[in-house]
């Protein structure tokens, strides 16, 4: 008896030590530990030019009062170690449609540097108004309390796991426009936006961003207007539910985010994945992160995890980095 009940207290004791281990992992330490993801865009013959060219991607800043200024710092330093050609962003600057320390945001983003620009899209926390899916699961404004946070999450696990991702827009939604502080704030950055619209670097590539499509502002349509056929395009759509919808559009790479690469992540079994990619809320749930093959291989989709997220909260899917090297190789 005696020895049986050591057996069982060691084992409360070391259950309680590894779940405060993994607790205080995910809070406080994953967090805060940058990843940088490197892929390689092999060029055809025609875009040769390209060789070399190195593109770095971040997504999902959430930026809020609560981000340490060394997380940011990091931020910083690692992009700049990659000595990128060009930055791009794929929205979500701010959590929940509030612009915090508006300073600190703008100094981040001044900090930032990539001689051939930084452009970057929308998300759905960038606008007026937050749209996500609300306590039914349909998408629709929400609050910008964090009164409704657990229930939410509640039905997005739920719906995930025993009902259906199809999105459904609460009646009466309306068009959102971009947030009126956030498009002051980037004025004074060297971040230029792109919402539904392309922009040529002369003679090299285009670059296009779309709105988002939770605030009803993906309008691809309107975005490829100005598109030039005769270069390569890159493309910045926040959400990856929309990439099956630019298959038929130009364009060679799109980079997408807003999942946080679901932010708890398993290496096994995959049933544990296939499940935590049911709960993104996506209606693809298997673009929940990484690089997808689309239009017969015509076309690429890469899923940052983002940088933050509503909570700072990561198990094993730390914030991401992506730089893509172009490269021809004769």
């Amino acid at each position: 008896m005696f020895i049986y009940s050591i057996i069982v207290g060691f084992t409360v004791l070391s259950s309680a030590a590894a779940s405060l281990a993994i607790f205080s992992w995910a809070n406080f330490i994953e967090p805060n530990q940058l990843k940088i993801s490197r892929l390689i865009w092999k060029l055809p013959k025609k875009y040769a030019y390209l060789h070399g060219l190195r593109i770095v991607h971040i997504s999902d800043l959430h930026f809020q009062k609560s981000m340490p200024n060394r997380f940011l710092k990091k931020i910083s330093k690692k992009i700049a170690s990659l000595s990128p050609d060009i930055l791009i962003f794929s929205g979500d600057f701010i959590c929940r449609s509030q612009l915090e320390h508006r300073g600190r945001l703008e100094a981040f983003l001044n900090s930032l540097h990539a001689p051939l620009g930084i452009y970057a899209s929308l998300g759905n926390h960038d606008y007026q108004e937050y749209v996500s899916r609300n306590i039914q699961g349909n998408i629709d404004i929400i609050p910008r309390s964090k009164s409704q946070s657990l229930r939410r999450a509640y039905v997005s696990i739920t719906q995930g796991l025993f009902g259906s991702n199809h999105y459904r827009f609460a009646e009466g939604l309306q068009q959102q426009a971009p947030h009126t502080e956030l498009m002051h704030l980037l004025k004074n950055t060297p971040v230029r936006l792109l919402h539904n619209e392309s922009y040529q670097i002369p003679d090299m590539i285009n670059i296009v961003g779309l709105g988002d499509l939770f605030t009803k502002q993906f309008h691809p349509q309107h975005a490829f207007t100005n598109y030039n056929p005769t270069l390569p395009g890159i493309i910045l759509s926040h959400n990856p539910d929309t990439a099956y919808s630019l298959e038929n559009y130009p364009g060679d790479f799109i980079f997408s985010g807003h999942t946080h690469g679901s932010q708890i992540w398993f290496p096994w079994p995959k049933i544990a994945n296939k499940t935590l990619s049911k709960i993104s809320g996506l209606e693809n749930p298997h673009l929940v992160r990484g690089l997808f093959l689309l239009s017969e291989g015509k076309k690429q989709l890469y899923v940052n995890r983002g940088l933050g997220g509503l909570k700072r909260l990561r198990f094993l899917s730390p914030p991401e980095i992506c730089l893509l090297r172009c490269i021809y190789e004769h």
